[in-house]
This record gives structure tokens, C-alpha cells and sequence, in this order.
């Protein structure tokens, strides 16, 4: 068949499809292979297991929102710290929540204000995902010289470091996952230079979505298997009986268990996303009441002594005020 015929039959459809398994598929095919009571089985318990999964997908759908967070309580919580936050992760909300709001309903300006005060306000210390990521990614993972491997200080960052952060907020990451990286290399960078453990309720935040992202995709696998199942019995086994009632219900099937790995996803991230808003006021608190002000007044410390020592040396005498703290050098 010469292109253009192929292309007009092509736009026939349904016809289309039954002439190319009339020329190509053997009569114990379109028969369903000798199994069309196996197929009528398998259809009736599908018949009987999909007002079950229908009833589960309908009725999970409130918890694909932020009506999830509280199924993180279902998880153990993290052990207890001597050297801890100064406030919990569940307290933020409460004694930051203008910062809280901010960074859950607009994840890209909350984290680019995050990032800055991670960096104490110093952008010249910025690079792209403060080199976290780099190394292999995507394709380069598997076949070295394809891309994308990242080597963060190499973009001309320095030169402009808000506009590189803006664009690693906003679109890097692609869509929404470019915040949750961002916050998650400034949550990292920030518990590492403080020495900060994990927040207990952190701690089930990560369980509760390694489960529940378990469970997404072992239904969205099982949908996409049901659904491939289900095409090639009711285009190749036409004249089997048995074969066209299960394609029926698998389809089905395939559809209440994608209903389901969708309710997961959007509950996995509505859950991410209000957990982002507690942690990064969190974050700011730290910064600004907690180790995080001590580590800024002694590097402003430890600067003002080597530039008051940089005057004795040059003959110059040091100010009043810094002799009247008593830290001559």
C-alpha cells in the first residue's frame, strides 16, 4: 500500500482497524487463542472488583487536596534533638504567618526570599542550585555526552545571581517542581552550615509521601498494564466474545486505578506544598531569632576584627566603640 493510500485508510478509523487485523492476524487470534472462557473468567471478576475500586476512587478524591496533611500523623515522627530548631515545624504557622502564606501560595517568590536569606543577603555566594545537582542528569545518566550535566558556577551566575535564581524558582525545576528543588537545596544548605537536624514532623512528612508515592505508582502501572491489555484484546481478538467483555472491564479497571494514582499525586503535593510553607517560615525564624542571627553577628564579629586589626597595623588606632568593647586585637 503506497503512502498516501495508507494515509487515506488511516483517516478511516474504526474500518482501518478491523482491515489491518483481517490481513494480519491469524484466525486463532481474532478467536482469542482457544481462551475465550479464560477471557469470560477474568471478565466477571474484573465485573465484580470494579464497583469496589469505583467506590474507593470516588470516595478517596477529598484527600487529592490539602485535606491530606493530616494522614502525615499516620507516620512515626522523627526522634527528639538537643540541638534543635528554634521553633517546630508545626509552631511556624503561628509565630511566622505572613511568611508561611506567602511561601504556600506563591512557592516561586517565597523561595526566591528564602534563598536569599539563606545566603545572608550575600548573592555573590549564589550558584545554580548552590551545586547540589551537579553531574549527570536526565540522559547523561545513562549515555555520558548526551545531555544534561550541570556544573553549577560555569553560567555567568556571578554576574547576575537574581535573575539565575529567579529562573531556578520559576522554571528550571519545570513548573512546580522548580520550588520544591529550590526550597529543598535551601532547606539542605541551611540544616548543613547550622548543623540542624531534621524536624520531627519533617520526618513523617518524607514517610507519608514515599508510601503514598509507592502506592501512585503501583496504581498507575496496573492502570497503564489494563489499559494496553485491554486494546490489544479488543482489536485483535474481534470475534471472541469472552475477549471483548474483558477488554470492557479492564478498561474500567484501568480507569478507577488511574482515578487513583491521580488522587495520590495531587494529594502528595497539596501535602509538599503546605509542608514547604511551615518549613520555610521555619527557615526565616531560624535566620533571623535563632543560630542562624548567632553565626551572622559573629561573622560580622569576626570581619570588624580583622579590619580593626588591619588599621593597628597601618599605624592607625582602632574606633572608640571598638575599644570600649574591650576586643582589641
Amino acid at each position: 500500500m503506497d503512502p498516501g493510500a495508507l494515509v487515506s485508510a488511516a483517516a478511516e478509523g474504526p474500518a482501518f482497524v478491523t482491515n489491518c487485523v483481517d490481513n494480519n492476524c491469524c484466525e486463532c487470534w481474532k478467536d482469542g487463542c482457544g481462551l475465550n472462557p479464560v477471557f469470560s473468567v477474568v471478565a466477571d471478576v474484573l465485573e465484580c472488583i470494579n464497583p469496589i475500586l469505583g467506590t474507593v476512587a470516588s470516595a478517596i478524591w477529598c484527600f487529592g487536596s490539602p485535606l491530606a496533611f493530616p494522614c502525615i500523623f499516620l507516620f512515626e515522627r522523627g526522634e527528639d534533638h538537643d540541638d534543635t530548631w528554634q521553633i517546630t515545624m508545626l509552631q511556624a504557622p503561628c509565630v511566622r504567618p505572613l511568611t508561611c502564606w506567602l511561601t504556600t501560595l506563591c512557592p516561586p517568590c517565597g523561595q526566591f526570599y528564602v534563598r536569599r536569606k539563606a545566603l545572608k543577603g550575600d548573592m555573590t555566594k549564589y550558584k545554580l542550585w548552590q551545586g547540589q545537582h551537579d553531574g549527570p542528569q536526565c540522559f547523561a545518566r545513562t549515555c555520558p555526552g548526551m545531555p544534561i550535566t550541570i556544573e553549577a558556577g560555569t553560567y555567568g551566575e556571578q554576574d547576575c545571581p537574581n535573575t539565575f535564581l529567579c529562573l531556578e524558582v520559576w522554571f528550571l525545576g519545570g513548573c512546580f517542581f522548580s520550588s520544591c528543588c529550590a526550597f529543598d537545596v535551601s532547606r539542605r544548605m541551611m540544616r548543613d552550615e547550622l548543623e540542624l537536624p531534621m524536624d520531627p514532623t519533617e520526618v513523617r512528612q518524607h514517610k507519608c509521601q514515599s508510601f503514598f508515592g509507592t502506592c501512585m505508582h503501583a496504581a498507575c502501572r496496573i492502570s497503564m498494564c489494563m489499559h494496553v491489555t485491554a486494546c490489544l484484546c479488543s482489536c485483535c481478538a474481534i470475534d471472541s466474545e469472552g475477549a471483548q467483555d474483558f477488554a470492557g472491564e479492564a478498561h474500567r479497571t484501568g480507569q478507577a486505578c488511574g482515578s487513583m494514582a491521580r488522587t495520590c499525586w495531587r494529594g502528595i503535593w497539596a501535602t509538599k506544598l503546605i509542608a514547604i510553607g511551615c518549613m520555610s517560615a521555619q527557615m526565616i525564624h531560624e535566620m533571623e531569632e535563632g543560630k542562624g542571627l548567632i553565626e551572622a553577628n559573629k561573622m560580622e564579629s569576626e570581619i570588624e576584627v580583622k579590619q580593626q586589626a588591619a588599621k593597628v597595623a597601618r599605624g592607625a588606632p582602632p574606633t572608640a566603640e571598638f575599644m570600649d568593647r574591650g576586643s582589641v586585637p
